[in-house]
């Protein structure tokens, strides 16, 4: 018979807890939204391109490169190519 009322017990207590954590949850829960303004524009450069000074090279049209500790070269598909120093 203690046993029984100790079985109940711990359920009861469990659904107590877990009904408890429930409401506090939903009542101390409050939305907060923020605005934000956008300050400043980035050029976004699409995937496959490279960016050097001030022009974008396709790396499709690179058909081969050799790199040193000094620089890298780029070949390109018409025979010109880029060097770009450290």
């Amino acid at each position: 018979m203690g046993k029984s009322f100790r079985i109940i017990g711990v359920i009861a207590a469990i659904g107590i807890t877990m009904m408890l954590s429930y409401l506090l949850g939903t009542t101390q829960a409050e939305t907060i939204t923020e605005i934000q303004t956008v300050t400043e524009i980035k050029e976004v450069i699409p995937a496959g391109y490279i960016q050097v000074g001030d022009s974008i090279i396709d790396m499709d049209v690179i058909v081969d490169f050799s790199a040193t500790e000094y620089g890298l070269q780029l070949y390109f598909e018409d025979g010109t190519g880029y060097y770009w120093e450290r």
